[in-house]
């Protein structure tokens, strides 16, 4: 096999063989860029973006758990502060519009939102069981628009 390669090389000129040997070089590049490099840096890259990303969540993360330490111990606001207030200021802290908020006799409160994302709802209301008013009743359904949900919900103070 060697000895008709050799021959068949030898049939051509040396303009021939220089070019052969110009288009062979050329053609393992070719290969080595699009069947080894590309798919290489391609990965790397993806690699950083999923970093990246994680990085995001974990502090998103220790974010959270930072304001959930600074929230006062359970069942100590409700006794200062009026359960409306409470909840209507960490609503708008949390960025939340209130449509309905409604006292249900002492120490429960009705309130519905149209529009909030869910996880960010979920923390809100994380907060305020760790702030001593916990959820007595909640529902939970798809909001108007993709990706948002509507809630009403019945909160008491802690003790009542």
């Amino acid at each position: 096999m060697m000895q008709s390669m050799r021959q068949w090389w030898n049939n051509h000129s040396e303009g021939e063989q220089r070019f052969m040997t110009a288009l062979g070089v050329v053609i393992a590049l070719v290969i080595f860029w699009l069947g080894l490099w590309r798919p290489i840096n391609g990965a790397v890259d993806s690699g950083w973006e999923r970093q990246r990303a994680a990085l995001d969540r974990y502090s998103s993360v220790r974010a959270k758990v930072e304001a959930i330490r600074k929230l006062p111990a359970k069942g100590s606001s409700g006794a200062n502060v009026p359960i409306d207030q409470l909840v209507g200021q960490s609503a708008a802290e949390a960025g939340f519009t209130l449509d309905r908020a409604a006292a249900q006799g002492d120490g429960r409160m009705a309130i519905t939102i149209s529009s909030a994302r869910m996880p960010a709802l979920m923390g809100w209301l994380a907060s305020l069981e760790a702030a001593g008013v916990p959820v007595e009743t909640v529902s939970i359904a798809p909001g108007a628009s993709e990706g948002t949900v509507a809630v009403q919900a019945v909160l008491r103070e802690a003790g009542r």
